[in-house]
């Protein structure tokens, strides 16, 4: 690991380059009280690796991009995400992530495009920096801290892992295409959208979470918006006689969808099926 210090405004920062696994473990070891990541693509080796390395009282927060297309791709391992949860970690979605934060005690952080994997550990050309300046960590943590509030931030719980296992053992393993020997193929360059899996996706829903997949189902365009969706409250009405705030409902499971890698919220009211 080559690494070059920087003193800028009385900021002081070190390069990362590629590879810099070894940092990363020297930086979880050194944590005394949270680890805060957000990482669109997450491998389970990695997950259990910062778990051996942390002190047990040291607490992780996990912010990732919980789609389905990940998970079947392989570039999100839900048995990581297991790991996190079974060891007392947070894990949480923005389905609109794409950057790479790392931060220790909120004293230290790493801004980088390497995601937590090997690849961006150790086999992909990475490059970020690690900061100790406190005005400007203090800024980054402020910055995690909103997006983990976010609403369009939600919380995975077993429940939507189970949802996302139950699914994916009915959709065949994605094969990858042949590509030249020269191509690096990384995980941000294959699709979102999984062709031919709403039969797999609805015989593993009920009740509510089925109904408002069966909306979104009906609905022609990939991206619908929350008040097409509310065109189907006579029906749901009569579905569900003894509900008196459909609308509430609807963005209910909305919320599970999304959290159950089936959905991304945009912006405006707008919501991408990750399906078709």
């Amino acid at each position: 690991m080559g690494v070059v210090f920087l003193s800028h405004n009385n900021l002081l920062m070190k390069i990362l380059r590629s590879p810099w696994k070894t940092e990363l473990l020297d930086l979880v070891q050194q944590t005394k009280r949270s680890i805060k990541v957000t990482s669109p693509y997450v491998k389970a080796d990695i997950c259990h690796e910062i778990i051996a390395a942390k002190a047990l009282d040291v607490g992780i927060e996990l912010v990732t991009s919980f789609k389905l297309s990940s998970i079947h791709n392989g570039a999100l391992d839900l048995a990581g995400i297991e790991h996190v949860l079974e060891n007392g970690g947070i894990v949480k979605n923005f389905s609109r992530l794409h950057s790479k934060i790392y931060l220790f005690d909120d004293e230290k952080a790493v801004v980088t495009s390497a995601n937590l994997t090997n690849g961006g550990l150790l086999a992909n050309f990475e490059y970020g920096i690690l900061i100790d300046d406190m005005e400007v960590v203090r800024e980054i943590a402020d910055d995690f801290q909103a997006l983990s509030e976010h609403k369009l931030t939600g919380l995975i719980q077993k429940e939507n892992i189970d949802l996302a296992k139950e699914i994916l053992s009915k959709i065949p393993k994605v094969a990858l295409p042949k590509l030249p020997d020269l191509w690096i193929a990384t995980p941000e360059f294959r699709s979102d959208i999984i062709p031919e899996t709403v039969e797999a996706i609805r015989s593993s829903l009920v009740g509510w979470k089925l109904s408002v997949f069966d909306c979104l189902q009906a609905l022609p365009r990939q991206i619908v918006t929350l008040a097409e969706l509310y065109s189907f409250e006579r029906i749901l009405q009569e579905s569900y006689p003894n509900n008196q705030n459909i609308k509430a409902k609807i963005r209910q499971q909305l919320q599970f969808l999304r959290d159950s890698g089936l959905v991304e919220f945009m912006a405006n009211g707008q919501y991408r099926k990750l399906w078709s």
